[in-house]
């Protein structure tokens, strides 16, 4: 069985019979050596240590284009975040509006005209009818020149580029979500999934997590051994995506809809399907929605419906901020309208 190709190679220092400490290495799947050009092993080491980070700067940039600096970014960014994959997406309409520009070019002027040219296009989604020739909301060109900003400024700091990008983007980011269902509607939608997407959407309502961080969970990471004392482990952090351990003691329906799932699992993963780990629920869930008479449902609104159910009950924002892995900030700005005495002293005072 082949090898699998690293992202970034392993290198090893020994000492070669003639004494000079030697750099072995592996690129391309080719043997290489590299001298440190001395017998001293601590003088060695801080060649090595210097060897490393040159090895890791990106191919300077002379004349770049947009495209050429966000190719750079792409291939730099793909190994930090879970879905690498999204980042073509992202950047396809910059790339076919902006790429042939040279960074310089990116005056507020430029800037300005593509989201002219951007909010006259219609919508290009993965469900063209949903979206029915709707234009290009402003959340999303937002998105698109976030995006761009932060490739340029990635490109500055590597020294790829001379400048830091100057423009503004003055444009909303997109009004917070701020749907969720009720636990009626909750156990609506449970009845209407199959096995599968009716645990995932169990998981996302009891512990407000990702859809990411709950098609990545296997069943080594879910703890039920000890009775008053079960929790999930939802593993490292993925970029700002705080995951985290969540407990769920005292959750009996998860628990028991995870003890019968343990029991006919054939996979590692906790969501499976056919035998096979699932990618995605977005369809199963939308259907599922429609089902239960809950339309435009998404895995997302499950998170906003655990944290919002919470704020409702009372919960302080730091214990749910704890529980859910998410910023007291975030809580309050998106989720505090929910809390039982909101604005109930600004009420009162206007009150004749």
């Amino acid at each position: 069985m082949p090898r699998k190709k690293l992202d970034f190679p392993n290198f090893h220092m020994r000492p070669a019979q003639n004494g000079y400490y030697l750099i072995r290495y592996n690129e391309n799947g080719r043997s290489k050596t590299k001298s440190t050009g001395t017998h001293d092993k601590r003088r060695a080491h801080i060649f090595l240590d210097q060897f490393i980070a040159n090895y890791k700067m990106p191919s300077a940039l002379p004349n770049a284009l947009i495209s050429d600096i966000i190719g750079s970014y792409c291939r730099y960014r793909g190994l930090l975040i879970a879905r690498p994959e999204t980042l073509p997406y992202v950047f396809a309409a910059p790339l076919r509006l902006l790429g042939n520009l040279h960074h310089e070019q990116l005056t507020q002027t430029i800037i300005n005209d593509y989201i002219i040219r951007r909010a006259a296009e219609p919508t290009q989604g993965r469900y063209p009818a949903r979206h029915r020739g709707a234009p290009v909301s402003e959340a999303t060109i937002s998105k698109e020149l976030r995006m761009v900003r932060a490739a340029l400024n990635w490109a500055t700091a590597e020294g790829l580029i001379d400048r830091p990008p100057k423009f503004r983007v003055e444009l909303s980011a997109g009004k917070a979500r701020d749907t969720w269902i009720t636990k009626a509607e909750a156990a609506r939608l449970v009845a209407a999934c199959s096995p599968h997407i009716a645990l995932f959407v169990r998981i996302a309502l009891a512990t407000g997590k990702r859809r990411g961080a709950i098609l990545e969970l296997t069943w080594d990471r879910v703890d039920l051994k000890r009775p008053g004392h079960e929790f999930i482990d939802f593993g490292d952090d993925v970029g700002k995506k705080l995951r985290g351990t969540t407990p769920i003691a005292g959750h009996t329906p998860l628990i028991d809809a995870l003890r019968s799932a343990r029991e006919c699992a054939v996979t590692p993963y906790v969501i499976e399907w056919r035998r096979k780990p699932v990618r995605d629920v977005k369809v199963a869930l939308a259907a599922a929605g429609r089902r239960a008479g809950i339309p435009h449902i998404s895995s997302h609104m499950l998170k906003h419906t655990a944290i919002s159910w919470m704020v409702q009950a009372g919960v302080p924002y730091p214990r749910i901020a704890k529980f859910t892995n998410t910023s007291i900030e975030m809580i309050e700005r998106v989720y505090g309208h929910h809390a039982p005495n909101f604005a109930k002293e600004a009420i009162d005072a206007v009150k004749f």
